[in-house]
Formats: structure tokens, sequence, C-alpha cells
């Protein structure tokens, strides 16, 4: 197969009426993306060699699936995921080129006006804090953005779109504030370029760059709070939903807790299922039939551990695999578009999940992608052979380093100790349990954390603690809601006060917990 530029001028056949208003609509009204399934018999458009991937994909999730302790549910809850995930896929196949999802920037832009007026109309500045959306997260907003982009630069078509689109795409990443996304809409971008090899591309990279540091540059010097957090290189907490996430890793190493489970382990006792948050930061109630499988959409912000811990080694061999031959296969054809999405989108899964589907159109937008890549492979094609082995060798690598760090590099010994730790061994009510602790730390800025555990760990809450020099350490109250469970582990741990990407504590202390209602 002879690698050509998709962004060429080649005449391209109209993709299905319906899959245009599809995509046009996928971003502001993703409820709608499982509509994909009508796509399912778009797979018989993969090549062979695809079909072989995508059938391991599929046993690597249902094996895993039926060594857990509810197979039944979990092995129909992977058959549910991977039927979804191959209907994006099969959608993509559907489609001549990548350059067929340019009708997506129309929801893009819907939800751009989206955020700023209704930031605008809570009376809020969004030029002084992170932009919000009735649906969607920052980061997810900041992933519209990374899109918005993409499009923008390598979907082809005429300026007076795409001039604009990526004006208003560049304006969200900015204020949304959120440091994944503008780290995948770097690499996705330069990678897009990379691949055309023409000399033009060196340029666009150096015009974009300092596009993107101009506008950086000038939040900064205007003090925008957005802006500024791009500059934070902590992990916002991360460390500790690792750790937990390592947690559950341990008490399911082979088959994992099951697909849409690890939720449930990762959310606080005694909290109940919740979607999306507001702009004023309500959370809305999942409903009945979602809150049943507990948390499904609380991720472990994090690919590789998200997938060991809810599929075990074998799902997670079975999605990269996937994944290299995916990315194999676009850089092989030459793709612009498609490496920019594939790209981006997975270097923003080291710090988030953007592949669950479903979700708020970033993961189906990844697997539509996958498709339209591996429809344009060839029968025989090398992205199967050493090629995608390399790449999904070099992803897990990449896309691993929270495992990574904790397992190679363990935190830091320190000298602390537990001076007093009055905490109730026996309960009658699992509601507003307090303990009170003080530890002797050498000075300076901690996090100290409660967190109750039964098979796995969930953090219950968080304080802040400071050690002087020749100063008693203060005495620190901890609290929340325990597991209404007759017997319970809780933990207390330390770490340093700014999140890192190294999940193990500092130190930590345990004792049992027994509930006698």
């Amino acid at each position: 197969m002879t690698a050509t530029d998709p962004t060429a001028s080649t005449p391209l056949a109209p993709a299905p009426l319906w899959i245009r208003v599809w995509l046009a609509l996928l971003a502001p009204l993703y409820f709608l993306a499982p509509l994909a399934v009508f796509a399912l018999p778009n797979l018989r458009r993969l090549p062979r060699a695809a079909w072989w991937v995508l059938g391991f994909y599929a046993l690597s999730q249902q094996f895993p699936a039926l060594l857990t302790g509810d197979p039944l549910i979990n092995s129909g809850l992977a058959l549910g995921r991977t039927l979804l995930m191959f209907s994006f896929i099969a959608l993509g196949a559907s489609l001549n080129s990548t350059r067929q999802l340019a009708p997506l920037g129309v929801g893009l832009a819907v939800v751009y006006a989206t955020a700023l007026g209704l930031t605008v109309a809570d009376g809020l500045n969004p030029l002084s804090q992170r932009l919000g959306h009735p649906y969607m997260t920052p980061i997810t907003l900041g992933l519209a953005g990374a899109a918005g982009i993409w499009l923008a630069l390598f979907a082809g078509g005429k300026l007076w779109w795409r001039v604009p689109l990526g004006a208003a795409a560049l304006g969200i990443l900015l204020l949304s504030g959120s440091r994944g996304p503008l780290a995948a809409a770097l690499l996705g971008t330069a990678l897009g370029f990379a691949v055309r090899q023409r000399r033009r591309a060196a340029l666009a990279i150096l015009t974009g760059a300092a596009l993107l540091a101009g506008g950086f540059y000038t939040g900064q010097r205007l003090d925008l709070p957005a802006i500024n957090r791009l500059s934070n290189a902590t992990t916002s907490g991360r460390d500790l939903i690792w750790n937990n996430a390592l947690s559950a890793i341990r008490s399911a190493p082979l088959g994992g807790v099951g697909s849409y489970r690890l939720g449930a382990r990762l959310a606080p006792p005694g909290q109940g299922c919740t979607l999306w948050p507001a702009p004023d930061g309500t959370l809305a109630p999942c409903p009945a039939w979602i809150s049943r499988l507990g948390q499904p959409w609380l991720i472990a912000h994090n690919v590789t551990l998200h997938g060991l811990a809810e599929t075990g080694p074998l799902g997670l061999l079975g999605l990269f695999t996937v994944l290299g031959v995916a990315v194999a296969a676009a850089w092989r054809q030459r793709d612009p578009l498609g490496i920019a999405i594939l790209s981006g989108l997975l270097i923003a899964t080291a710090n988030d999940n953007t592949l669950i589907v479903p979700g708020p159109f970033v993961g189906e937008l990844f697997w539509v992608t996958v498709g339209a890549v591996l429809a344009r492979m060839p029968q025989r094609s090398p992205a199967v052979g050493w090629a995608g082995g390399a790449a999904a060798t070099g992803l897990l690598a990449a896309l691993s380093f929270p495992l990574l760090v904790g397992t190679l590099r363990p935190a830091p010994a320190i000298s602390a100790s537990l001076d007093t730790l009055i905490a109730p061994r026996n309960v009658q009510n699992t509601k507003n349990y307090q303990v009170f602790v003080r530890l002797n730390l050498p000075p300076g800025r901690y996090r100290v954390t409660l967190r109750a555990c039964q098979q796995s760990c969930a953090t219950v809450v968080t304080v802040p603690a400071l050690a002087l020099e020749g100063q008693a350490a203060p005495l620190l109250k901890l609290g929340g809601t325990l597991y209404s469970v007759p017997q319970q582990r809780l933990e207390v741990l330390v770490y340093p006060e700014q999140a890192s990407f190294r999940p193990e504590p500092l130190a930590q202390t345990s004792w049992t917990v027994r509930w006698n209602p």
C-alpha cells in the first residue's frame, strides 16, 4: 500500500447522511452515541487482519470476566462494552477517510458556545476561572478544544470554517485550565504535522507553537487563573486515586473486578452514584439502573491501572494490542488527522481515561478514528506484526508511569512515628466516624488521608498537615462515613503536600474497626 497524504485534495464520496448527522450531534448530544450500533454490519469492511485483532480483544475481555466473583454479570458487561466499542469502529470503517470526521466540528462549535454562554449567564467571568458546562467537566472541555484544533488543521476543507473553529478551540483549550488536554493537543498536533513529511510542516509546527505560547504568555500576564493553572506540575490528588486503584489490582490480580465495576471500589463509602458536575458544583444523581453498578464512570485516571483493575493482565494485553495496531496503521498511512486524534487522546489517558464508552464523546471519537484507520489497512499489513507489537509495547511503557514509579521507585522513607491515635475499634453507627491522630514528621507540609478498606481501599477524607521544626505536631481530626460491613480496615496515610506521580505514601498505619449495629 502506497503511503499518501490524506489531506490532499482528493475527491471523496460523502459518508451516508445519517453518519454525518450522527457526527454533528456527537459532542453536544453524546447520549445519542449508542445509535452507532446500526453501523455494526460495516465491520465486514475491515480486512481480515483487523478481524483477528478485534477477535483477540473480545476474548481478552471475556476470559477475565469468568474469573470474577460475578462471572455472568461481568461477562455481560464486558460483552456490552465490546459491542459498543465495535459499533464505533464499524461506523469509522464506513468512512472513506478520517477527513470525513469534519461534521464533528459543528457539534464542537455548539459545545464551545454553550460553555461560554452559560458561564457568562451564571454571572461568572470565563477569564477569571475555569470554564463550566451543564454536563461536561473542564477536562472534557479541554479535550473538545484539542479535537477542534485537530479538525481545523488536518480535516481539510474551506478556510472560512476551519479558521474560526481553530481559534475558538484554542480559546476553549486555554480557558479550560486542563493540563492533560493541553499535552494532548501539543503532541497530537506535532505528530500530525510530522507524518506529512513536508517542508511546510516545520513552519506550521513553529507557527502553532508560537500561537499557543502567545496565548499562554498573555494569560499569565493578565493573571488569568485558568491559564496559570496550566503551569502547575502537580497531579491534583491523582496519586491517592492511583494508590486506591493499586489496592483493587492486588485484590483481583488475574481477572480484575469486572468492566464498569472499578468505580464502586474507588467511590468513598456511602457515596451514591453521580453523573457530571454542574457549574454550581452540584452533582446529578445516576438513574437507578446505573446505580446498581456502583459508579461506572468513576475512573482510575490512568489507562493501565484502570485496565488492570477491571480486566486483569489479559484484558490489558488485548486493549494495548488494538491500540498498537491502530497507531502503527495510522502512522504507515501518513494520516495526519488520524495520528493526531489517536496519539493525542492516548497521551491524555496517562492521567485520565479517554477511551471509555459510553462517555462524553471523547471515547467515541477515538474508536471511530480507529475504525477509519483499520478499514484502510491492507489485508496483510506490517501494522499487525512487528510494527503493531512495537507500538503496543511503547504505548504500554509510556502510559504506565504510576505503576512503574510505584513499583520501581517507591516513596522515600522518612523519619515518621505515631504519637497519638484515638480511634474507636467498635462502632454502632458507620456514619460520622471520627479519628484523632498526632504524627511526628520531619518539618514540612503534608496531606494526611484516612481510607477504608475491604477487598480494596477508598479514600474517606484528606486534610492538610504542617510540621514545624521544634514544635509539637498538631492533633489532626479525620472523619467520615465508613462501609456498613461487619469488619473493615482503616488506614492513615501520609503524602507530601504537592501531589506527584508516586502513588505510594510516605508513611502509614492501620487498624481494624468492627460494626455492631
